[in-house]
């Protein structure tokens, strides 16, 4: 007689088994990037961030107490918890981290859409060069990128299924969203605007809706509404690069593509942006998706309103960081329908990502090769070529390279640095000097005898840091005549 029948196990179908392979290949890539991204020098903001996290006197000072707008308050908390630390790397471990969830809650996201729509997101945010860029630097876009996205989901929970330990959570992480960066309120409008409409458009009565919606916003406008009074309306604006509404709007626009970011190719890339969103926001309505409401807000209006409201003296692109994921999130809905129609809409998503991917890997391989800055080997340099344990020095910018000037000279290990503020040049004749602007050098010199030589070029990735050129005081029989340095050579 036949033995029992043995039930064999059914193996994994060939396309979910594929589909795993292509995700986890996808986070691999990305938060690869983000790691070796994340070596070399902290920029100026970082060291800012860090010094006003170890500086302050208590936690109720770096909290409650205003110093200036690269402040973020949860950014600041992460770094006073990690301290002191020789590695610098350690500071970006945070931002690493909530880079990785951000990938995670976008792909949670996009399940809503099928599993095509759940690799086009990861693929098109995990290698896109600004969010790799913002996700390994010790501030606060990184965690504020990663709340959005998690608030977008929560409050579509929220509607489906409304339980009070939702609602909280929602609560909590939009504070949270605000405490890592204050342009986390391009978020909060999106979603306070997407839920007025969809109480309005289902018809709701005023009072019922007013209701609802203060169940919803009602402790985070508190919040926000504190932190205002009491912290950002005393801000010291820092201030930095003047660019006008349209130069920012382009270079968003250009980082996204992964375009370079020149005055001719903004053009295109705002051009661009516009018409995908368009596209995708089409296909939404088509769709029947009430989503399209929210992305309209928070790529659109939401930035508009900022730009608006925001002086330009004070305005830049990663302003609008907490709107990239989304953009991403909407192409990958865009990419899986033109992959459902016949013809050439199949090879489009795939002709678009493949040229976007070239153009974020180039940035990204010039954001690893170069870094934000040498500092610290520029630094070394100078110890090694100094004669005398103290290396007396001067730059073009007593704000920003005094400061880097003095933390990383902590770093060095025998020699100590002494910074002479510019006025003073002329009177302490430093043996080095630190250019960061090269067309102000004349002005740095001008009206005395003293001769600098060219000594070392120190690039950065072009974005955020600074470069250095670092002359050497000349021989005292060579400062008779006042002469300028040639173009600096890269090192």
């Amino acid at each position: 007689m036949p033995g029992p029948a043995i039930a064999i196990p059914s193996r994994r179908p060939p396309a979910k088994a594929g589909f795993w392979l292509a995700l986890s290949v996808g986070f691999a890539a990305s938060l690869g990037l983000m790691v070796a991204a994340s070596r070399g020098a902290l920029s100026l903001d970082e060291v800012l961030s860090l010094e006003t996290a170890l500086g302050a006197r208590n936690w109720f000072s770096l909290l409650c107490q205003p110093t200036d707008d690269n402040n973020h308050l949860l950014n600041a908390v992460c770094l006073r918890l990690l301290g002191w630390q020789p590695h610098l790397i350690v500071y970006r471990i945070p931002a690493i981290l909530f880079g990785g969830y951000t990938l995670l809650a976008l792909a949670f996201t996009a399940r809503r859409w099928g599993r095509a729509a759940i690799l086009w997101t990861v693929y098109l945010a995990g290698l896109s060069f600004p969010i790799i860029l913002y996700c390994s630097e010790a501030r606060g876009y990184a965690a504020a990128m990663f709340f959005a996205v998690l608030s977008f989901e929560l409050l579509q929970c929220c509607w489906e299924q409304p339980t009070w330990g939702r609602i909280i959570l929602f609560w909590v992480v939009l504070c949270l969203g605000f405490a890592a960066h204050f342009t986390f309120a391009n978020v909060l409008v999106a979603l306070g605007g997407w839920a007025v409409i969809r109480e309005r458009n289902r018809g709701t009565p005023v009072r019922a809706a007013v209701l609802r919606l203060a169940r919803l916003f009602a402790p985070p406008a508190v919040f926000v509404a504190v932190v205002y009074l009491v912290i950002i309306r005393h801000l010291a604006i820092l201030g930095g690069p003047i660019y006008t509404e349209r130069e920012v709007i382009g270079a968003a626009a250009a980082h996204a593509l992964g375009l370079p970011d020149t005055a001719h190719l903004r053009v295109v890339a705002v051009a661009g942006c516009a018409l995908l969103a368009i596209c995708g926001l089409w296909h939404l309505v088509r769709r029947n998706r009430p989503e399209w409401t929210y992305f309209a807000l928070v790529l659109f209006f939401a930035p508009l309103l900022m730009t608006l409201l925001t002086p330009s003296k004070y305005l830049t692109f990663r302003y609008f960081m907490v709107c990239f994921p989304f953009f991403y999130l909407l192409l990958a809905f865009l990419f899986v329908e033109w992959c459902r129609r016949p013809g050439i809409f199949k090879l489009l998503p795939v002709a678009l990502i493949l040229c976007m991917t070239t153009g974020h890997l180039l940035k990204l391989q010039k954001l690893v090769d170069l870094g934000r800055g040498n500092f610290l080997q520029a630094l070394n340099d100078m110890a090694g070529a100094n004669r005398t344990p103290l290396i007396r020095v001067s730059s073009d910018s007593d704000f920003k390279n005094g400061k880097l000037l003095h933390f990383y000279g902590l770093l060095l290990p025998a020699k100590k640095v002494e910074y002479i503020p510019h006025d003073q040049i002329t009177a302490e004749r430093p043996d080095w000097l630190v250019v960061t602007y090269l067309p102000d050098y004349p002005s740095l010199l001008a009206g005395n005898s003293l001769r600098y030589d060219l000594f070392s070029y120190y690039p950065f990735c072009g974005l955020s840091g600074l470069s250095w050129s670092v002359y050497r005081l000349a021989n005292e029989s060579q400062t008779n005549n006042h002469q300028f340095p040639a173009a600096p050579r890269s090192r």
